[in-house]
């Protein structure tokens, strides 16, 4: 299975964790890193986290709030040089309840059908 970390800013992650759960159950290999203004030790946090779920996993998938912020920063610099990760960004509910049901792949193809279907969850009325 695929462990997951939800990495945001403020408690973004552990909200969009808490009403994924609300809809699917308990969920087990998913770790959430809130990212508050102020925070110190960030990479150190980050590393271990990433440590611990790769510790149970095969693999693992970073879903961060967006391109370019401190927790996508930090997990690309984690997960740079180790084939085992995939990032994604712009993590919202739909894309982390497809994460959720299709952990049963690799990272790298799940991050590919993330990326697919988060474009076609935005829409347009």
């Amino acid at each position: 299975m695929i462990g997951i970390i939800i990495a945001t800013h403020d408690h973004l992650a552990e909200s969009l964790l808490k009403t994924a759960e609300a809809i699917l159950g308990d969920q087990s290999c998913v770790e959430t890193l809130n990212i508050e203004p102020g925070t110190t030790g960030i990479q150190v946090m980050v590393e271990n986290v990433a440590e611990q779920v790769l510790k149970e996993n095969d693999e693992l998938i970073w879903l961060v709030d967006m391109f370019g912020g401190t927790p996508f920063r930090y997990a690309s610099y984690c997960m740079m040089d180790d084939p085992r990760q995939a990032l994604v960004t712009g993590v919202n509910l739909p894309m982390l309840l497809q994460a959720l049901v299709n952990r049963e792949t690799t990272a790298k193809e799940l991050a590919r059908q993330l990326e697919l279907e988060g474009k076609q969850t935005i829409r347009r009325m």
